[in-house]
């Protein structure tokens, strides 16, 4: 197959790919050809345009309202977005993608994918690459639009990526996804307003270098993230909890490294396994975490929020309390070998089934009892003369306080 490469010269109906008259030398690009596009075409490109690439290179905003078919063979690989173009697939458009959609190569792109009520866009893509080179910066926007990858997805390759994930969509990555994948580079997941976003490998956000780059990934209310392997927080990278759901099936991990990596927020975030080598911040509402929690990070709570960590082991490095009222809920029994720092009056250390507890200054260790049979031990650490130890019982759990004596 010969990839000529075919310019669009504007000539013929405003909008028209399909118009002869639009391109240089009087031919409409086929599945052969690598279409290029430098400027406004005009109007909104209906029908079904097939090419083998096209390319968008320039100040341009394209609207597509009906299919376009790229097959990607070659260096171009199928659509590019970048030169500050932008590509919008109105409600009831189609993007068939047969290798790499590239948003954001060595310049600023932009692509977005719309629906209203029952029409959404629909965009089917083998592999993406968000934010390609050094001077990359792509953002893909998908709002009430469906989203399937097969393979690989890349937010923030050597550049900066942004995806958003919003208004009920629903996205589907079959393999991996990498958030800010190389050293200096920076990449951004949002998903919000009931938006769905499920990844069939791993998900890792921040690259491996132990500096790191910058990823982020938002869930907020109503949203959802599922992985299907593992998710991955590194190097100067977070996990943003805002009140959505995340799960992971394998297990979440936040790697140790000089510049850190957190989970932050409230919300739910389920895994059979969290590996905690940063920092776990409950802050904003409660913060739910099921799963056993080891690792040599910690896990913090800030004043007027709750972290309810529900699994049966918590071996961390530790566990404070970083202003007042906050609230530790731990699930009955649970073995808690991380010190408790931080706990002062107004907190509350939560778990059910307990009607007795005992303290012991000289060692700091708090024994929680059930009908004379002790429950679990949870050492504290800190000062507190003067003060007791107070149980009140409630529907759900024994609440756990400190009273001035």
């Amino acid at each position: 197959m010969t990839d000529k490469t075919i310019k669009f010269s504007g000539k013929g109906q405003p909008g028209d790919l399909l118009d002869p008259n639009n391109w240089i030398g009087d031919v409409v690009p086929g599945i052969n050809n690598t279409a290029l596009i430098t400027t406004n075409i005009g109007g909104p490109a209906g029908g079904v345009f097939s090419v083998n690439n096209l390319m968008l290179l320039g100040s341009e905003t394209i609207t597509f309202t009906g299919t376009l078919d790229t097959a990607g063979v070659g260096a171009c690989q199928g659509l590019m977005v970048c030169d500050n173009a932008e590509a919008i697939f109105a409600p009831g458009a189609v993007l068939n993608d047969g290798n790499v959609m590239i948003v954001g190569n060595e310049a600023v792109g932009s692509l977005v994918a719309l629906g209203t009520g029952s029409t959404h866009s629909v965009l089917n893509t083998v592999t993406t690459n968000i934010g390609k080179q050094d001077d990359g910066v792509g953002t893909v926007t998908i709002n009430d639009a469906d989203w399937t990858n097969s393979g690989r997805a890349l937010v923030g390759d050597d550049g900066s990526g942004t995806l958003n994930v919003i208004n009920n969509s629903a996205v589907k990555i079959g393999g991996d996804v990498n958030v800010a994948a190389c050293a200096g580079s920076t990449g951004k997941v949002s998903i919000a307003s009931g938006g769905a976003m499920t990844v069939g490998g791993n998900l890792t956000i921040g690259g491996a270098p132990t500096s790191g780059p910058a990823g982020s990934v938002t869930v907020g209310a109503t949203g959802g993230l599922t992985v299907d392997q593992t998710l991955s927080v590194g190097s100067a990278s977070v996990l943003v909890m805002a009140g959505g759901t995340v799960t992971a099936d394998t297990a979440v991990v936040l790697r140790k490294a000089l510049a850190g990596s957190v989970i932050s927020g409230f919300g739910t975030l389920n895994a059979p396994a969290v590996q905690d080598g940063g920092i776990i911040l409950a802050t904003g509402g409660k913060l739910q975490i099921s799963g056993n929690l080891t690792g040599t990070g910690s896990v913090e709570i800030a004043a007027n929020s709750t972290a309810s960590l529900t699994g049966a082991t918590l071996k961390l490095a530790g566990i404070g309390f970083l202003g007042s009222d906050g609230t530790l809920a731990l699930a009955h029994g649970a073995s808690v070998t991380a010190p408790i720092a931080g706990f002062a009056i107004g907190d509350i250390i939560a778990m059910a089934s307990i009607n007795a507890v005992s303290f012991n200054a000289a060692t700091g260790v708090l024994t929680l009892s059930e009908n004379s049979a002790q429950v679990t031990a949870l050492h504290l650490t800190g000062s507190f003369t003067g003060d007791t130890f107070a149980i009140q019982q409630t529907a759900g759990a024994a609440l756990i306080s400190l009273q001035h004596s």
